[in-house]
């Protein structure tokens, strides 16, 4: 790998050496390994996840025909990653806002939310001032392009997974004649209100957890025994883990974040369901070191026991891209999703908390992300993924205007590490710009 950095305006509409602040943009980089038609830019998704930590990773699952074809680039955004960061509490103090509850039950549980999340937006105004204001995906976009120009490609060759799908339609919509390439797995759906969002995306992951407990019961060999409603075993647990927390080791405990968290990071690829039935299994046996991992795993906890700034990064970027809804809206649709997403309904809502009390927050609402004059786009879309759910892929297809819609029949968050059938799709556009037939289904594996 080659590593470097890029050095910006802070302010993403002042031209490249305008006076007043700067941030670095952390970069890595691993050659073609034959005939180079340019370099693929990719961004894992979050957002706040780091591309350039995410590279060898993401290198190791690229099919062979787009290594050799393609420089591959990490590329982390403002306030991402190893770029000038949105780093809000020190160490001690990020593990227990992590620890937290997320969302304990009733009214009075609903206030320690607010002011968990007031204190928390307080913080990252003192810790990081006026960066705040420049990293929403706008600003990401914007610096994409700076990156592109700085490696010197004509033109744009994308891969963005999940968030990382909003960041590339975004960019689209800024240059469309600026992109030759780009691939957007999972996508988000930019014209969805805020509350309506996270309330679909909480039942696609309610749901999601409903496939993974009946394969666990259609299987002898599954440790977790839940009993005929998966649903009500569950909750039991997380009330058990409020009142009780399991022991985890090393003085740690399995508490309401841990068990919320780590299941949901289970349920982003069905690889992870058997780390979730075990994990289960000693939870309700009064063990939590299994969902720990788990959870240590989502948050991006290290093994000297240090976490990221993800989380801090991902709500920066989140409060900065939308108007938030007001404090009423929120604790009133709390209430409402328990009936549709009993298990992640209210932690998904009640994370909006934080970007209504932000220092600077997004003044943008729903809207549609069309790039007329671009070259055609691939959307990819799973029909049962938990996180962005299929129909988001299909109206981002319709948005862009000249998209193809590359669908993957099966569970799991993102589909191109799930199908052989959807590599061999996306490297024949990469490398040859052939897009997939229109109606393609690919199937998973």
């Amino acid at each position: 790998m080659q590593c470097g950095t890029l050095t910006v305006p802070m302010d993403t509409t002042a031209p490249s050496g305008a006076p007043g602040p700067t941030v670095t943009l952390a970069l890595d980089r691993v050659p073609a390994t034959g005939a180079r038609i340019g370099s693929l830019i990719f961004n894992p998704g979050g957002p706040g996840v780091s591309a350039v930590d995410a590279l060898p990773g993401v290198v190791s699952e690229l099919s062979a025909g787009v290594r050799q074809h393609f420089d591959v680039i990490g590329y982390d955004p403002p306030g991402v990653g190893h770029s000038t960061a949105v780093d809000c509490l020190g160490p001690v103090a990020l593990a227990a806002y992590l620890h937290q509850d997320p969302a304990p039950p009733g009214a009075a549980g609903f206030a320690q939310v607010v002011t968990s999340a007031r204190s928390f937006a307080a913080a990252c105004q003192a810790a990081v001032g006026p960066l705040l204001a420049h990293v929403s995906t706008l600003d990401a976009a914007r610096d994409l392009d700076r990156v592109r120009a700085a490696v010197g490609d004509p033109t744009l060759n994308y891969l963005g997974f999940s968030y990382g799908t909003l960041l590339g339609a975004t960019y689209a919509s800024l240059y469309p004649t600026r992109v030759r390439a780009m691939v957007l797995d999972g996508a988000l759906d930019p014209t969805q209100p805020t509350l309506s969002e996270l309330d679909v995306q909480a039942a696609a992951v309610d749901d999601q957890f409903k496939v993974f407990a009946a394969a666990c019961r259609a299987d002898s060999s599954c440790p977790w025994h839940p009993g005929a409603d998966p649903t009500a075993a569950f909750l039991a647990l997380l009330a058990r883990a409020r009142t009780n927390p399991a022991p985890a080791g090393n003085g740690r405990v399995a508490g309401p974040a841990e068990l919320i968290y780590g299941a949901a990071q289970a349920l982003y690829s069905t690889q992870l369901w058997p780390d979730l039935e075990q994990a289960l299994a000693q939870l309700a046996a009064g063990r939590g070191n299994d969902i720990v991992a788990l959870f240590d795993s989502y948050m991006e906890r290290s093994s000297t026991g240090a976490y990221s700034t993800v989380t801090e990064a991902e709500t920066a970027v989140n409060c900065a891209d939308r108007a938030p809804p007001a404090l009423g809206a929120i604790q009133t649709n709390a209430d409402a999703i328990q009936s549709r997403a009993p298990i992640f309904g209210p932690t998904n809502v009640d994370g909006e908390v934080v970007c209504a009390l932000w220092p600077d927050p997004g003044t943008t609402g729903p809207h549609p992300l069309a790039a007329p004059g671009s070259a055609p786009i691939v959307v990819v879309g799973s029909t049962g993924d938990p996180i962005t759910p299929y129909e988001w892929a299909v109206r981002l297809a319709a948005q862009l205007g000249n998209a193809r819609l590359l669908t993957r029949v099966g569970d799991g968050h993102t589909a191109y590490g799930a199908s052989a059938c959807v590599r061999a799709a996306v490297q024949s556009y990469l490398v040859g710009l052939r897009l997939p037939a229109p109606g393609t289904r690919c199937p998973s594996p």
